[in-house]
């Protein structure tokens, strides 16, 4: 008995040693990666309508649209800075108006359109110091799906997580991967979105909302939507296309809507506006993709990211003067491209910083300027002098008057 029981301390201890052992040999790395946990909101919580509220500053930014000399900024998911921008040097700060779920705006006459969620609000802006709320169109917009436990999926929550892995974790392959409805992704694949004479704004590349004479255009992930305005307290709609998983933003240009998706643009011919038809598609590598046009040609970013799943930084330049033939002209390698604006001879690429360019001849862009020192995600070109810029290093207006010497005007500082 005693060298039965000696024997099984003994081989117990050796097991624990080579077992030991091996956990000390086990290869691990330390790994920074991002957690994004859907968040879900109530039918109630989607319909919380839209109070003003006293201005406050810059926490997080997302869009930019202007009208007439107004500035909106959005704050993702909370709602819309005022801002008055009479003089680009000093910018007011006027109010903020709540609206949660918040991303995209437009304004047409004295009608402000925005989202909640999955909402369509409008809200008349003509008293600029009462805007008051007249209409809310319901489940205007799809987004992530419906929990008949927890309610509609609306977005990702972001959590940065630092811990040992191991080395031989193959999830890691593609640089992210899926754990129940939580997406985990490696830092180093993180990119952490007849005409009327009603007056509108001026939005930047990655608005989902566009206006044309008495339309609204909007997309959400998989559709397109046309709303007739001639009613414009409260939009009706007027048709609604599939286009597909993903799509991002909405450029109108002339009589077509350019909708860009992570593996596509989408060209609708909208000669009759009522009900656009796809006239072609221009199939491109997987990436973000916002996308501006001129007479002759499309620019369009992509960048590696989150949701985009891609791997590319470049500007694409399509030849979109025979439509519906396109084409590729030239490729531009990239350091992570996010937003653009064209004016004249001139683009305006949100890439480092922000970069200008003299495109008359798009197949040889010609790099005239590079502010590094900006943290930049989208811009537009007011006129031939005045550039808006939003980051997440906060809002700045640019006097491009000598586009190879830009000068900054003003700032908005992110709290």
């Amino acid at each position: 008995m005693k060298y039965k029981l000696l024997f099984s301390i003994t081989a117990g201890f050796t097991a624990l040693f080579l077992f030991s052992g091996c956990l000390r040999d086990r290869c691990t790395t330390v790994k920074t990666y991002t957690r994004y946990e859907p968040i879900y909101k109530t039918v109630a919580e989607c319909n919380t309508g839209f109070q003003v509220q006293p201005a406050r500053e810059l926490t997080n930014p997302g869009k930019i649209y202007y009208f007439d000399h107004y500035l909106l900024i959005n704050e993702k998911n909370e709602g819309i800075h005022l801002i008055d921008n009479s003089d680009p040097a000093n910018p007011v700060n006027l109010a903020f108006w709540r609206i949660d779920g918040n991303i995209d705006m437009a304004v047409r006459g004295h009608y402000l359109y925005a989202d909640q969620y999955i909402n369509l609000l409008t809200i008349d802006i003509q008293d600029i110091q009462s805007p008051q709320l007249v209409c809310t169109r319901q489940n205007a917009f799809a987004l992530y799906g419906f929990d008949p436990q927890r309610g509609w999926m609306v977005g990702y929550d972001e959590t940065k997580v630092t811990e040992e892995v191991a080395c031989d974790d193959n999830r890691w392959g593609n640089g992210w991967f899926m754990e129940g409805d939580v997406i985990v992704v490696d830092a180093a694949f993180d990119n952490s979105g007849g005409g009327s004479n009603v007056p509108a704004g001026i939005a930047g590349s990655y608005s989902r909302f566009g206006l044309v004479d008495q339309y609204l255009y909007t997309i959400d992930i998989t559709t397109l939507k046309s709303w007739s305005l001639q009613s414009p307290d409260c939009p009706a709609v007027s048709d609604s296309i599939f286009v597909g998983w993903n799509i991002e933003t909405l450029f109108p240009w002339k009589d077509r809507l350019f909708v860009g998706s992570q593996q596509a643009v989408f060209i609708f011919n909208n000669s009759n506006p009522q009900r656009p038809v796809l006239e072609t598609t221009f199939w491109h590598a997987t990436g973000c993709d916002p996308v501006v046009c001129d007479d002759k040609y499309a620019y369009v970013t992509l960048h590696d990211g989150t949701t985009c799943n891609g791997t590319l930084n470049q500007l694409e330049v399509i030849n979109i003067s025979n439509l519906p033939g396109a084409s590729l002209e030239a490729t531009y390698p990239m350091t992570r491209p996010k937003g653009l604006s064209v004016r004249g001879n001139y683009l305006y690429l949100c890439d480092d910083g922000l970069k200008i360019f003299d495109k008359s001849q798009p197949t040889n862009l010609q790099q005239l300027a590079h502010l590094n020192q900006l943290k930049t995600y989208d811009v537009i070109s007011l006129d031939n002098n005045h550039l808006l810029v939003i980051g997440e290093g906060g809002f700045f207006q640019l006097d491009v008057s000598d586009p190879a010497n830009p000068k900054l005007v003003s700032t908005i500082q992110v709290k």
